[in-house]
């Protein structure tokens, strides 16, 4: 009797221990996913979650004003028309087009590429 309930006790450990590792692997799974967003959708929180930089608040909010003002962003390109959007940020930003939606990449290839000059 008494091996059984520590059959059951080691066995239960067992499959609560395999549960945690596969939920572990799907949240990592999850992150990676979210980390590229519509530029179109994305909210302010959105924009300074961003993890490889910080945005400044006032661009991030210039960036959903000029958004709800103008409409969606059909071109990577169209971002630099919101005020305060440099090129520094905009590089760093790398809108890329996917469909029909502007997304921030962080795993894109680069949108402007050095000058070869």
């Amino acid at each position: 009797m008494m091996k059984k309930k520590l059959f059951f006790r080691l066995f239960s450990v067992a499959i609560f221990a395999f549960a945690l590792v596969l939920m572990a692997g799907t949240m990592s799974a999850i992150q990676a996913e979210q980390k590229a967003f519509s530029l179109n959708k994305c909210t302010l929180k959105d924009l300074e979650s961003i993890e490889d930089f910080t945005l400044p608040k006032s661009l991030t909010k210039a960036i959903i004003d000029y958004r709800t003002k103008n409409g969606p962003f059909k071109d990577p390109l169209d971002l630099r028309k919101v005020p305060g959007m440099t090129n520094a940020w905009y590089e760093k930003l790398n809108p890329v087009k996917k469909g029909n939606d502007i997304f921030y990449d962080p795993e894109a290839e680069p949108v402007l590429s050095p000058s070869k000059c």
